[in-house]
């Protein structure tokens, strides 16, 4: 395979971003309005606490899940629907928010991966169906959870019926799970359950509080959005982290190439929306379900809004002293959560659709005055260029990038790689990209 020699102070500043027609049609496929009933029905159930009542037929817990499941089934039953409907059923012991034992159900579907040297690596998408009152063990308060989680529950659903019955690369799990308000034992058990099975998670995002776009500050924000990713890996061996150590790659972990890649080609098939990658695993002492997968190794990120207003979160509907509190579906805005969906899809699908990454990149100098990187090309008949991707080593935000062509090799004059930070990523011919890679050390 030939070599490249680049500098990098003549290249543009990002390598031509495409849009793959295929994804362009999977983002038009996201409504607004479905959104919002979606949301609507999910609020009628009154509460949705994971330890309400599973029996009642129109109030709790049991019809919200019985509903789902029968909205996940007619998407997988639609004519040419490749989606698979998938659950996973449990019984969680008495806990800290458990006061008995309690069946939990995560429900969603599946889209099968078409490359069979790929077969068992998936991106998983899950928003939380259940809800939480002001006392998260009164089974009998209302608690509409229109927005946590409501918002990310109709993502779920949006997302599965938009990808239905598409044909990516690798399998798509697009799961709502219950339990997160009782401390994350859906999503915890699901994640357990993928591990065993060998389901090697390439990428996951927990939706979670993603529909409000009025802060409690009554500042409006409904063109932002947020991706909070964790720096050092929740999982790290001791030869994992003298690497880390040795490169300074505290921002460059698996997570944090998610996030930007997620804010990257959301803001390519979202337009007018901005995404921010934050520097924090969640906001500060709070979590969702993608601690769960991180716990487990997997790479995982959590979507939200950019404004919350805490009167409506873990709040009982009332009114006290003229402030109105809980989740109620007033404050849902479709169209704004509409736009993150989007994102979200562009994402995904540029993720699913792509070849497989590059193997075994490393930092091929050091000490010297040129940049050297070396990496492996996968044998995927798809891959059609390598992108490089560089930023200065006080930076975040990938500054350029760079289309290398079919190359395993490439060399930077005057480029010293302690003043950057690479990554590379294969392509296929429509633009889809593998997650970035950084580069190790090579063996001594």
């Amino acid at each position: 395979m030939r070599a490249l020699v680049i500098l990098l102070v003549a290249a543009p500043a990002f390598a031509q971003e495409r849009k793959d027609p295929r994804v362009e049609k999977i983002v038009a496929r996201v409504d607004a309005g479905r959104m919002h009933d979606t949301v609507a029905k999910l609020v009628s159930f009154g509460t949705r606490l994971t330890i309400s009542d599973p029996n009642d037929p129109v109030r709790g817990i049991g019809a919200a899940r019985k509903w789902l499941s029968g909205q996940f089934a007619a998407i997988a039953g639609q004519r040419g629907a490749r989606a698979k409907t998938f659950e996973d059923r449990f019984v969680a012991p008495v806990g800290r928010r458990i006061p008995a034992p309690v069946e939990i159900v995560n429900t969603g579907v599946i889209i099968p991966g078409t490359d069979p040297a790929r077969s068992k690596q998936a991106v998983v998408m899950t928003g939380h169906y259940d809800s939480m009152p002001s006392d998260v063990l009164d089974p009998k308060a209302d608690a509409p959870g229109a927005v946590d989680d409501g918002s990310g529950t109709s993502m779920t659903l949006e997302l599965a019926n938009a990808f239905a019955a598409e044909s990516p690369a690798i399998t798509l799990y697009f799961v709502a799970v219950a339990g997160e308000e009782q401390g994350l034992v859906g999503s915890q058990h699901l994640a357990e359950r993928l591990k065993a099975e060998g389901v090697d998670v390439l990428a996951m995002v927990s939706v979670d509080i993603a529909g409000n776009s009025e802060g409690q500050d009554g500042v409006r924000d409904s063109t932002t959005g947020r991706v909070f990713s964790e720096g050092g890996p929740d999982v790290e061996n001791e030869a994992q982290k003298k690497l880390r150590l040795a490169l300074g790659s505290d921002n460059d972990s698996p997570a944090r190439e998610w996030a930007r890649y997620v804010q990257r080609f959301g803001e390519l098939y979202s337009s007018g929306l901005r995404l921010r990658v934050m520097l924090r695993r969640d906001r500060i002492a709070r979590g969702s379900d993608h601690m769960s997968f991180a716990h487990e190794g997997f790479t995982a990120i959590r979507l939200s809004e950019a404004k919350e207003n805490y009167h409506r979160q873990h709040q009982t509907p009332r009114v006290e002293n003229g402030v109105q509190y809980g989740d109620d579906l007033a404050h849902f805005d479709a169209p704004y959560a509409a736009r993150l969906c989007r994102a979200l899809a562009g994402a995904i699908g540029s993720l699913g659709f792509a070849p497989a990454p590059p193997k075994y990149p490393v930092l091929a100098s050091s000490n010297t005055p040129d940049g050297k990187l070396k990496w492996t090309l996968p044998e995927d008949p798809r891959v059609a260029d390598v992108i490089l991707y560089r930023r200065p080593a006080d930076q975040v935000r990938w500054e350029k990038a760079f289309s290398l062509g079919k190359v395993s090799e490439v060399t930077m004059p005057s480029v010293n790689v302690d003043d950057w930070f690479f990554a590379v990523a294969t392509a296929d011919t429509a633009g889809d990209e593998s997650l970035p890679q950084p580069p190790g050390l090579p063996q001594r």
